[in-house]
């Protein structure tokens, strides 16, 4: 009866369950912490580079297009002293400076139109190449290679007469 006495169901559970539960409950919480920091760095890890703000892209010229860029802005940034300011300069100059406006404006439009007609050529160019190449996939061995080798000449001489 004396070993019985000094049992008590309460005092047994206190020492042997609550450590145990402490022990599960320090590993659930260390477990659930390196995940976070995993977690936390992979998002770290992911958004470098990612930040320029606005949602606008920071690279490539100013808004406007043209030698004529800006030109409609000045006034209203200046409360309309850019307006005469033009005008006097454009008298001084006895219309030179309107001339110079219009020739960069058409050395612009031709540029455009040179470097369209370029890509347009590339294009055709690679278009040919490719139906070259898909032609040669019957052969097989050096008569393929010799195949190849035409096709990639020849797209090498269509792009180089292509207009620049």
């Amino acid at each position: 009866m004396v070993a019985l006495s000094s049992y008590s169901p309460g005092r047994l559970n206190q020492l042997d369950g609550g450590k145990v539960m402490q022990k599960g409950l320090k590993m659930i919480a260390r477990l659930g912490l390196v995940f976070l920091l995993i977690a936390g760095v992979q998002v770290m890890a992911s958004a470098q580079g990612r930040g320029r703000g606005a949602g606008r892209s920071a690279g490539g010229p100013p808004a406007g297009t043209g030698v004529d860029r800006g030109i409609g802005k000045s006034s209203d940034a200046s409360a309309g002293r850019a307006d005469k300011g033009r005008g006097t300069a454009s008298d001084k100059s006895k219309g030179r400076s309107d001339a110079g406006l219009e020739r960069a404006r058409a050395a612009s439009e031709k540029a455009k139109s040179v470097a369209k007609d370029h890509k347009r050529c590339v294009k055709g160019c690679n278009q040919a190449h490719k139906n070259a190449i898909r032609a040669c996939r019957g052969r097989t061995g050096a008569d393929r290679a010799a195949c190849e080798r035409a096709a990639n000449e020849a797209h090498r001489n269509c792009v180089q007469g292509c207009p620049r």
